[in-house]
């Protein structure tokens, strides 16, 4: 804490770049850091303010610009950057990203550095991680995953339960409990076996941190 104090009274703007799959609910995040509703404004590197029809534009072509900023005006301390995720396991999106994370790393302003890295995981897809995703949690690089969509996994633990013979009572009792080791096994232990383990895990439960 004191730590997080020290460094807030030297910048003032916290930046983060969020990293994640299509769909892995980064926006939803991202809106309840913030306490807002609405879409973040979106700056090129310069701070210059961009159209949001020109972003949409390019992402519809295809393309995206990590070293846009992404302001909400709620919370104008928080500066983003966004990652499209490795899904479709494109080697230069991960050398994008990590070209991006070592150029922040190495200027001397402390305002310009990556304060931290968000990883969004959502739990209820089918494949746990994703070969690309092995490959980016082999580079050196602190970051935090953010565990999604887990009422996604509790439902189909309850699935599972069904399909092995439990009643209806019993698999809502033991649901949340099986996808918690499902969570462990499939995830946190994949995980914590990687060359660089995350710093720190946190699970979103229904949209709220746990």
């Amino acid at each position: 804490m004191d730590k997080a104090i020290d460094v807030r009274s030297k910048i003032n703007h916290f930046r983060i770049l969020i990293i994640g799959r299509a769909n892995a609910g980064k926006t939803t995040i991202l809106k309840k850091v913030c306490n807002s509703v609405e879409d973040p404004e979106i700056y090129d590197p310069y701070g210059v303010k961009i159209d949001p029809e020109i972003v949409r534009e390019s992402a519809e072509r295809g393309e995206h610009e990590i070293k846009n900023q992404l302001i909400f005006k709620s919370n104008p301390q928080f500066i983003f950057h966004d990652s499209r995720g490795f899904e479709g396991g494109s080697a230069d999106e991960i050398q994008k990203v990590t070209t991006f994370i070592e150029e922040r790393a190495g200027t001397t302003e402390l305002a310009e550095q990556l304060h931290t890295i968000w990883y969004c995981l959502p739990t209820d897809g089918n494949r746990p991680l994703l070969e690309a995703e092995d490959r980016f949690f082999k580079i050196s690089v602190p970051l935090i995953v953010i565990f999604t969509k887990f009422d996604g996994l509790v439902t189909k633990a309850f699935q599972q339960l069904r399909a092995e013979g439990k009643n209806i009572r019993t698999a809502n009792a033991e649901k949340v409990e099986l996808a918690q080791r499902i969570l462990t096994t499939n995830y946190r232990d994949r995980l914590n076996e990687a060359a660089f383990k995350p710093s720190a895990y946190v699970q979103l439960d229904g949209g709220s941190p746990t």
